[in-house]
Order: C-alpha cells, then structure tokens, then sequence
C-alpha cells in the first residue's frame, strides 16, 4: 500500500495534470493538433470520400429516374394513334409547306440573299407544326396538346406521348443532347410528365434541298436503341417479330438485329439541325 506522501505526490501530480488539461491556452493547442491531423487525413483520403457521395448520388438518381415505363409495341401504338393519324401526317406536311411559303416570301419581298440555316428551318418548321396542331386537336377527346415542362407534344389518353422533331435517314432526332432530352429518348421519368405514356417521335425528313419532304415518320426509341419506327403509309419496322404457326407443334421467335444509333447521331453533333427543348 502507498503511504502517505507516495499519496501526497500522486494526488499533487494529477492535480496539476487537471490544472494543465483545463487551462484554456492548453486546450486551444491540443484542439489545434487534432484538427490539424484529422485535416490530413481528409485532404489524403479526400478522393474517396469524393467518389463515394457522387457513387450515392448516382444510385439515388439511377434509382429515381430510371423506371418500368411501358414500352407499347408498332401494332398498339398504330392502334391507339390510327383515329387521328391521317390529320397528324397532315400537321407535320402542312408545317413544312408552310416553311416553304415564308422562305419564298422573303426571298421575293424582303431579299433575295437570305439563306436559312438547317436549324433555323427546323425552328420554323417546327413553329408552324406546333400551329397546325393546336389548330387541329385542341378540342378533341382522349388527347392532350400543349407544353409539358417546356415540351410541346400530345398526350395520347395517357398512354403515348408524341413530340415532333426532325429526322436523319437512320431515324435519329436533331436535337441537342440536353438531361431532359436524354431522359425523353430513354423512356425515363421526366419532371412534368406522367409515367404511364410511352414516349414517341413524330418526325419527318427533309430532301437535301429543303424543298420536298423524304418521308413522315412515327419513332419509338429506347436510349440509343430504335424499337420500331412507321413510316406514313408505306413500310414499318419493329425490332422483333414473332411468328407463332398453329399447324406446327414449335413456335419459333425471329429476332432481328436490334438498330442502334452510330455514333454522334442524335446528339449534339449535329448543332445546326436541331431544335432544342421543342
């Protein structure tokens, strides 16, 4: 056992050691040095802890904007479209005739040295469409026009959603590669929009001298992944067919290679002939 001045001396020494740890000047310095280590440790370890917030975020995004949106089949589409099909190939020739009308206008009144660049005449093209549609389906039942978040288009009885757009010949929509556009392309979940429409492009292609349309076009596109595509009265393709004979016993699938956009296409490489956000 300690006798009495072994306990004198150590309660003398944790006295002064109390003393020391509570004076104010002490405690700043060692606060200082703990700081200043575990800053260290964070500028060292910095990146990881930087890559995993963005990993979080990421998931949080992945999981909220990437949805089970119904992908309807050419046949269905065609279906839910057909009452109204003929007047909506009519908006879009009509939008480009009427496109064609104001460039000889200003060509004849106004000067004759004004050459409209490819976006310029889609911007016009597109305004005109988005006239004759207004026009034309406004007052009609089971369908929807008008902006949906800064997207002007046509909500089909909440089952497809048609926004009108330019075409190159591989189907792909001039367009600046905007997150909303992204989205919209991927059949993700868009801020404004329902989530039950599959998302379509109502499309055209010009010849190369702007003079004459090449073809009106129906497009449903998955990311970059084209699932099928109707062409106005002539020809339609789907990205698998199946063919089911009820006189033999096995039923085969032909799947056919699926399209995809090559690359550059449908993005913003394509500046001039583009409409952004319409």
């Amino acid at each position: 056992m300690l006798n009495e001045n072994h306990k004198i001396w150590w309660f003398t020494k944790y006295t002064l050691v109390l003393r020391l740890i509570s004076h104010p000047g002490v405690c700043f310095v060692v606060s200082y040095v703990c700081f200043f280590i575990l800053g260290i440790f964070f500028l060292k370890n910095l990146e990881y802890f930087l890559l995993i917030i963005g990993k979080m975020k990421y998931i949080c995004s992945v999981k909220y904007n990437i949805m089970d949106r119904k992908i309807r089949s050419l046949q269905d589409s065609k279906e839910i479209i057909e009452p109204f099909h003929s007047e909506l190939v009519q908006c879009i020739e009509k939008g480009f005739n009427d496109f064609i009308k104001v460039n000889e206008f200003v060509s004849s009144e106004i000067t004759s040295f004004v050459d409209f660049k490819p976006r310029t005449k889609a911007c016009i093209i597109h305004d005109m469409i988005r006239a004759n549609t207004l026009e034309l389906f406004s007052e009609r039942d089971n369908l929807q026009v008008g902006e949906f978040n800064k997207v002007f288009g046509i909500n089909v009885n909440d089952e497809l959603f048609v926004r009108f757009k330019k075409m190159n010949k591989n189907f792909a929509v001039s367009s600046y590669l905007t997150p909303q556009h992204k989205k919209y392309l991927g059949q993700q979940r868009i801020i404004g929009f329902l989530d039950e429409p599959t998302f379509l492009f109502a499309g055209y292609i010009p010849d190369q001298a702007w003079t004459s349309l090449s073809g009106i076009y129906l497009a449903c596109w998955n990311g970059d992944v084209l699932e099928w595509y109707d062409e106005a009265g002539k020809y339609s393709y789907e990205q698998f067919s199946i063919d089911f004979d009820p006189s033999r016993n096995d039923a085969h699938k032909i799947i056919e290679k699926r399209v995809r956009l090559k690359k550059g296409l449908g993005k913003n490489k394509d500046k001039e002939t583009g409409t952004d956000n319409n």
